[in-house]
């Protein structure tokens, strides 16, 4: 299932760190609408084992705004870096999608009964339109993707993996059994957890055109921990081949690719 939710936007001004802003609207609108489904989610004791999210999103900027360097509050931390002003056509979009029907459920009468949100202090979120959009069929065993949002690979020791060379060049295909390796055993533990078995059988990712992606990302749990505003997380994005069984597929094109997809991260499109 997916949605384009659209915002009408008092204000100008959006950091560029917004992920974890748009993960606190996502779980404000399902705590007004079920609170036990939110605390299922998001436990309120941190020593719980982390839930994998059912969902992925990805947000989209109104056209022609214009980027300046500033001053912003992330947290109890002041800092400098860059900042979207948004053009007159102060509209936002977020997509979203999930192979779980009661999380849209719940996300939709959420946001409906939360009809705006508190961005920041520079910036209001009210909600217009909810469309629910097409999702595309995978029949086949091989998709081409395209990134919605950065896609985050690491191994289990936190390692980042992505699929070019020590030189930033694009690994061939007889060169990514290492990279493919990493991927596979992340997926088998990130669906075993959302519908309790692995893969069906083994994926293949062939990098088509991507390009590397640095990016900064706040949360409030990792300021807690390290005393730093943000970490710095190494992605790619761009488009790719993924082959493997269709079933696996179409969980992945609903769920998102990679690590931390219920932050903003691994949403893809069906180009063929």
């Amino acid at each position: 299932m997916r949605a384009k939710v659209i915002f009408d936007v008092e204000g100008e001004k959006m950091p560029i760190l917004y992920r974890h802003r748009f993960m606190d609207l996502i779980i404000s609108a399902l705590a007004e609408s079920n609170r036990d489904y939110k605390l299922f989610l998001y436990p309120e004791d941190k020593t719980d084992r982390k839930i994998v999210k059912p969902f992925t999103f990805s947000v989209m900027l109104p056209q022609n705004y214009y980027l300046k360097k500033e001053k912003f509050k992330i947290f109890d931390f002041e800092v400098e870096d860059i900042v979207f002003y948004l053009s007159n056509d102060k509209r936002i979009s977020l997509f979203i999608s999930s192979c779980s029907y009661e999380f849209f459920v719940n996300l939709y009468n959420g946001l409906l009964s939360l009809k705006e949100f508190k961005f920041s202090s520079d910036l209001t979120l009210k909600l217009s339109k909810v469309y629910m959009l097409n999702e595309r069929k995978i029949n086949s065993k091989e998709v081409v993707l395209k990134t919605m949002s950065p896609i985050l690979i690491e191994t289990a020791n936190d390692k980042p993996i992505i699929p070019f060379d020590e030189s930033g060049d694009l690994l061939k295909e007889e060169s990514l059994s290492v990279f493919n390796e990493e991927f596979n055993a992340l997926h088998n533990r990130i669906l075993k957890d959302i519908r309790g078995f692995q893969l069906y059988e083994k994926l293949f990712f062939s990098p088509v055109k991507i390009r590397k992606q640095v990016v900064k990302h706040a949360l409030r749990d990792f300021t807690k921990q390290t005393g730093k505003p943000y970490m710095i997380l190494t992605t790619f994005e761009g488009i790719f081949k993924l082959r493997g069984d269709p079933k696996d597929l179409l969980m992945l094109y609903q769920l998102g690719i990679g690590l931390r997809t219920g932050q903003g991260f691994g949403m893809v499109e069906v180009i063929t």
